[in-house]
């Protein structure tokens, strides 16, 4: 119970004086964060029986209790629960732990209480089974139950710690506890203290793994201190509603598996500015971006002036400069301002300001997704060298060391005016790992990435979690590089195929032979040397996989679409909206221009494209103006195109429905004359979106399945386009101009049709052209 006019026992104490060496959250995390080397860890629970702790003399006094017969007993062993007031557990604590470092070969002992988390190298040989016996001869005594061996992950102090991946989560099923816990204080009206107690401290355990969420909490500590009588229900405020709504937002969508944090901020030079005459600047070092408003911003705010606003936008504009440099998980960096107001909503990182508070949770929301944390230092404006981008100067600033920004919520009333290619580190996890240690991505490992191509880099990712996931079937679940000639050996044998043995794997050897080119890449990235000498041994064993793969039975081939999947296409999608009729669009281009869906997709759904790699409005290259005939697409990122090179899509115009020049028509006018992705659409809200290779599978695959047609893929528009070709009599030449083949693989894309399937198709064209004979494509 809360009474305002009696003060508590603690506002007597100074904790300063009472100090302890148990080990929280922010020590472990810290020092396995900053150990280079991967970990195994081990859990030692004293056995419950030995919480007998002796007390000193000077305490029996208030450790009496008094029997029935009126007689008063001392109690000179204490249970557990009285020791942390007798102080007489620490130390000898403290004096086994250190017997323990000194006996055994360990890095160090972390200790919560009576929680003892040992750690060691990954290749010492100390075993917890020794460490028990040692420990029972010292009178500390514990049991199988509450002792673990070393492993790379262990709970500790309510989380899951992995020593070799440095990350940190809750256990199974703790995360739905907490999530299904909020559900029912946003569905009920009122609730007792003691419920509201309970959730606070939960979550106040998970803000140590999600330290951005705090200020998140301190609404629900108003409630609780404001509480008069604790057997009382009241009705919960609509302050800790709005709060717990945030913390349910991020338990469901963050990544419950974490970098360890690090609390201790850096400093990174990262300063931003600006001002209502120009707009905003950013600058991290000597990297830098700046950015413009656009007419009219104003009027996009509630608040007079918008300068708050502004240097809110300006931080969220940094964490996305951050990300496109290759942020570094885990950190809280230092962010410098000229403004007060925004230093001290970076500090409780909530306003008063609506809109500021709405761009907080933006950036909170970022904070979470990059795992990273941010803290308030104040320069002078005189000072602050992002004041001249803020008014538009650029002078001494290079251009090459400008920054360009991707962010899924750029505030629409900016823009910047530089464009470049965003790797997305995320979907290339195992690359930057070194072995199975994750690594901080430089600048300029992101620099050596971009000699890649996307696609590229992604097979090579595929190849490593391969290589990987042989290394843990072997028993090596952690390992750097570089790997062993018979790491490389003994994994071509577990992934190729033999005659003689049957295996999970079964790998061709042609994909093998791009997996060893994979793994080759991965030592170039993380600068160590392959083993060369295995490249003779690994030519031999995929020599014996060739031979072995001539009597596997063959790959089952991509089907090829023909006009009636078109038309089934075409009749599904065009009940939907918006993104479904471009994707028809886009259907309709892939199949009679023979392309790949990636050559007309895009990375990314929403920003700006990026130039060298994306179909663009303006690579539309038309040959009549006015009643187009034919079109030509521009394509500067193609498969099998050289660095320098451009390919182009010819198409031809259709009388009927399915003619790709009014495909591409409809594109342009639905781009309102901007130069954008030629495939997308506006969204209600006037955004801009791409369609991305993923989005267009995931709605293809359901109306294929929907048409019972189990064998069609992205792919099959390509088969679909030049099948069709070969099957009308079109002169072999003439598909390979069309189709971009300067080899013999156009044959492994022809399907020959029956004598059936081309009366069919000859008949529907027939049909669709007599049916759209009164309104021909124009």
């Amino acid at each position: 119970m809360n009474k305002h006019d009696i003060p508590s026992v603690n506002s007597f104490v100074n904790a300063d004086d009472f100090s302890t060496t148990w080990d929280d959250f922010n020590i472990v995390s810290s020092f396995l964060r900053s150990e280079p080397r991967p970990l195994h860890l081990a859990i030692f629970d004293w056995e419950k029986a030995y919480r007998q702790i002796p007390t000193a003399m000077d305490q029996w006094p208030y450790l009496m209790v008094q029997d029935f017969e009126g007689k008063l007993l001392v109690d000179t062993r204490i249970t557990f629960g009285g020791v942390a007031g007798c102080g007489s557990f620490g130390r000898p604590a403290d004096a086994w732990k250190s017997i323990m470092l000194h006996e055994f070969d360990l890095v160090t002992i972390f200790r919560w209480v009576d929680d003892n988390l040992f750690v060691k190298t990954i290749d010492a040989q100390t075993q917890m089974e020794d460490i028990v016996t040692r420990s029972n001869q010292l009178g500390v005594k514990t049991n199988d139950e509450k002792f673990s061996p070393f492993a790379a992950e262990q709970k500790y102090i309510g989380f899951l710690w992995n020593g070799v991946n440095k990350t940190v989560r809750l256990p199974d099923g703790k995360l739905f506890d907490r999530v299904d816990q909020i559900k029912k204080f946003l569905f009920k009206s009122s609730f007792y203290y003691k419920d509201v107690e309970i959730m606070v401290g939960r979550l106040n355990h998970v803000s140590y793994m999600l330290p951005q969420m705090r200020c998140y909490l301190c609404s629900c500590y108003r409630w609780l201190k404001s509480w008069q009588v604790p057997d009382s229900p009241r009705d919960l405020p609509s302050d800790v509603k709005e709060d717990l709504g945030r913390w349910f937002h991020i338990l469901v969508t963050f990544q419950p598996t974490r970098l360890m944090p690090n609390p201790a901020p850096t400093e990174i030079g990262w300063v931003g500015d600006a001002s209502t005459s120009f707009g905003i600047g950013v600058m991290i070092g000597r990297r830098w971006a700046q950015f413009q408003l656009k007419n009219n911003w104003s009027q996009y705010q509630d608040q007079e002036g918008g300068i708050a606003w502004l240097e809110t936008v300006a931080i969220r504009l940094g964490l996305s400069m951050l990300e496109s440099l290759g942020i570094k998980k885990g950190k809280t960096f230092i962010v410098w301002t000229d403004n007060t107001t925004t230093e001290g909503v970076i500090r409780k990182r909530k306003s008063k300001d609506k809109s500021v508070n709405e761009e907080w949770k933006l950036i909170q929301d970022t904070l979470v997704r990059l795992q990273a944390d941010i803290e308030s230092r104040q320069v002078t404006s005189a000072k602050n060298p992002a004041d001249g981008l803020s008014r538009g100067i650029r002078d001494g600033h290079e251009w090459r060391h400008v920054v360009p920004v991707e962010s899924d919520n750029d505030p629409q009333n900016l823009s910047q005016t530089n464009h470049s290619e965003m790797i997305v580190i995320g979907k290339i996890p195992f690359i930057t790992r070194n072995g199975t240690v994750q690594v901080a991505t430089t600048p300029q490992d992101l620099y050596f990435l971009k000699g890649w191509k996307w696609n590229t880099l992604l097979g090579f990712n595929t190849a490593i979690k391969k290589f990987v996931k042989f290394m843990a079937s072997s028993g090596r679940t952690s390992f750097v590089l570089p790997v062993s000639e018979n790491n490389i050996f003994d994994f071509c044998f577990w992934a190729g195929r033999d005659d003689g043995r049957n295996t999970e794997q079964e790998i061709a050897s042609s994909t093998l032979a791009k997996y060893i080119h994979g793994i080759k890449f991965w030592h170039l990235y993380h600068k160590v040397k392959y083993p060369k000498d295995a490249d003779d041994r690994v030519k031999a064993l995929l020599k014996s996989s060739a031979r072995a793969d001539v009597s596997a039975p063959p790959k089952p081939k991509k089907g090829a679409i023909h006009l009636r999947h078109l038309l089934f296409l075409a009749d599904r999608l065009l009940q939907g909206g918006k993104k479904e009729k471009a994707i028809l669009d886009l259907a309709i281009t892939a199949f009679w221009g023979m392309a790949r869906l990636a050559e007309l997709t895009y990375q990314f759904s929403t920003g700006d494209p990026e130039y060298a790699a994306s179909l663009l409005t303006s690579d539309v290259k038309l040959k009549r103006s006015l009643t187009p005939s034919q079109l030509v697409l521009i394509l500067r990122d193609a498969k099998t195109c050289n660095p320098g090179e451009v390919q182009r899509i010819r198409l031809k115009s259709l009388d009927n429905m399915l003619c790709p020049v009014r495909a591409v028509m409809r594109r342009l006018e639905e781009a309102k004359g901007n130069n954008t992705s030629l495939f997308g659409y506006y969204n209600d809200r006037g955004d801009r979106i791409h369609l991305t290779k993923d989005s267009v599978t995931r709605t293809l695959s359901k109306i294929w399945a929907e048409g019972d047609f189990g064998k069609l893929s992205g792919h099959s528009f390509r088969v679909g386009g030049a099948s069709l070709r070969n099957a009308l009599g079109i002169d072999i030449q003439e598909i390979c101009r069309l189709g971009r083949w300067v080899s013999e693989c156009y044959k492994l894309y022809l399907r020959q049709y029956s004598p059936l399937e081309k009366t069919e198709a000859i008949q529907l064209l027939k049909e669709l052209d007599l049916c759209w004979s009164k309104t021909p494509c124009s």
